[in-house]
């Protein structure tokens, strides 16, 4: 019985450092895919001159299936556009997302540009933003891998100690 409770023990230290490996994985995907929806925004916005109400729900429907839900958020939230400036509803909707710092602050920059210019300059602002989350998702990805080994390693340590200490 000791045994199974020890093997128990080690196994769930385990899940829990491979449930930290997967939501700094979850987290890359969705820089990932906020990445391909803003090239897409980008050529709705530049080429087809898309209004942005009409963006949002178009990604919310054929977007990327990580970010789906930021883009019926802020398809939803759109219906305050005339008493809520876009920016506010942008930042809103982008703290229901799990980002990391670097690349929430850049989306937050383009929260502040997209709307209010030409198609042209809403068109560089993304690019900005892109090259922002581009290194972001290079840093994620990076320190995912780095730190995957840590984790399971010292999820399995703590699992081993406390069945050495309990058994």
């Amino acid at each position: 019985m000791r045994a199974a409770i020890c093997l128990i023990l080690i196994a769930a230290c385990a899940g829990f450092g491979y449930s930290l490996v997967q939501a700094e994985k979850r987290r890359e995907r969705l820089v990932t895919a906020m990445a391909s929806s803003l090239e897409i925004l980008k050529g709705e916005i530049t080429v087809r001159l898309t209004p942005l109400p009409d963006c949002a729900d178009f990604l919310a429907e054929s977007g990327p299936e990580d970010v789906r839900g930021f883009y019926v958020g802020l398809g939803t939230s759109m219906g305050a556009l005339g008493e809520v400036e876009f920016s506010r509803i942008w930042s809103a909707c982008l703290r229901s997302l799990d980002l990391p710092g670097p690349a929430l602050d850049a989306l937050d920059d383009l929260g502040r540009s997209l709307g209010r210019f030409d198609a042209a300059s809403q068109g560089a602002a993304i690019d900005r933003c892109l090259a922002a989350l581009g290194g972001a998702a290079g840093e994620l990805h990076e320190k995912t891998r780095r730190d995957a080994r840590l984790h399971m390693g010292l999820s399995l340590a703590a699992g081993a100690l406390l069945a050495v200490i309990l058994y």
